[in-house]
């Protein structure tokens, strides 16, 4: 069975298009995650544009296929926006909701998991990851360290 949804989220004092400028910025992403070594689109981010990525944790790193599901940057309408991506083979989605708020920018960071993972997803999460638990944890963990380095990046002063 796959593991339940991951979310963590912040507010960050600046505009949505200014967090959308830093998280569309697909290269940087592994500035800001504890677990992400690279990840490289194949041309220019949009919606079914493929990347291929080598995530780390302690002495295990593995590499790991992507394809960007969402692509929606912030309008002046709604100020919304939504960056999304589909990982293979551990057939999780990686998710970022912009949302505009009355001092700046929700953002919320969501890891879904299928429900039915592989068998080598399990035999990695059990042998080299300490268990899809554990991981799970340390996911969380980096998610949040991930969004206070956003906000980091992103407010000013």
């Amino acid at each position: 069975m796959g593991q339940p949804p991951l979310v963590a989220e912040i507010e960050i004092a600046a505009s949505p298009e200014d967090v959308w400028a830093a998280i569309s910025d697909v290269p940087s992403m592994k500035k800001r995650s504890p677990e992400l070594v690279v990840m490289r689109t194949f041309g220019k981010p949009k919606v079914g544009r493929r990347s291929l990525n080598i995530n780390r944790r302690k002495g295990f790193a593995w590499p790991t296929t992507a394809r960007i599901t969402r692509w929606k940057p912030p309008t002046n309408d709604s100020g919304n926006g939504s960056f999304a991506f589909h990982v293979w083979p551990t057939d999780v989605e990686w998710s970022y909701d912009l949302e505009p708020t009355s001092t700046g920018t929700r953002v919320v960071e969501r890891r879904t998991a299928l429900p039915d993972p592989s068998l080598s997803v399990r035999l990695t999460a059990k042998w080299a990851l300490g268990g899809a638990d554990n991981h799970d944890t340390e996911l969380l963990a980096g998610m949040n360290a991930t969004l206070a380095a956003l906000k980091a990046e992103v407010e000013p002063g």
